[in-house]
């Protein structure tokens, strides 16, 4: 299946106390991510590890949902079943991990940063031809985040298709598609925003 989900997680607008707290995280981390998070081989502060967990599940969701219009999130049912540093990207640690969903296994890959967490998922664990970015804006404003991302991604793709005309159009079930010339493309997009921080992730065949 072709396909991408990413997300993004800003740091700065984390409640770091609450995250901490058995009622919240318990919401979030199954039975089995508990004990990887009690076993803290990975040496991730708590809050880290949970907000990196909600990343990589709302990434699978987003992935998952357009084959499965009427998915609903459940956090504890979206399970990283493997988590472990990558090769450092730029100077930032980038975390490879294998997730599973009923019968379906998926792979991500997550940057942490000091001031965000972003996970991307495929169904490959070959990511050559995933592409994403990361973006700080200047609002936090819905509006504004939601204009922004859209903007982001539409001057890379042009970078890297010059030429074209495209556009973003958004299904009956809110995710979003590429168009070319008022057609839809099959380029599988997925865009994401929290508080100052935009992302987008894309797959190419």
């Amino acid at each position: 299946m072709l396909g991408t989900g990413n997300d993004i997680v800003a740091l700065a607008a984390i409640d770091i106390q609450r995250t901490r707290q058995v009622k919240f995280y318990s919401k979030i981390l199954s039975a089995f991510e508990q004990h990887l998070c009690v076993e803290n081989e990975l040496q991730l502060p708590l809050e880290n590890f949970v907000w990196l967990a909600w990343s990589v599940k709302e990434s699978v969701y987003k992935f998952l949902q357009k084959s499965m219009p009427d998915l609903v999130f459940s956090p504890t049912k979206i399970i990283i079943t493997k988590l472990d540093p990558g090769l450092d990207f730029e100077g930032k640690v980038v975390y490879k991990g294998i997730v599973q969903y009923h019968s379906y296994t998926l792979y991500s890959r997550t940057i942490i940063d000091k001031d965000y967490i972003f996970s991307v998922v495929n169904f490959s664990d070959d990511f050559r031809q995933t592409s994403w970015g990361v973006k700080q804006i200047v609002s936090s404003e819905h509006a504004y985040q939601s204009s922004a991302v859209r903007e982001f991604l539409l001057a890379d793709l042009n970078k890297l298709f010059p030429g074209n005309n495209f556009t973003i159009d958004k299904s009956r079930h809110g995710w979003p598609f590429i168009m070319n010339d008022n057609k839809e493309i099959p380029l599988p997009v997925s865009l994401a925003h929290h508080h100052c921080y935009v992302a987008y992730s894309f797959q190419l065949k």
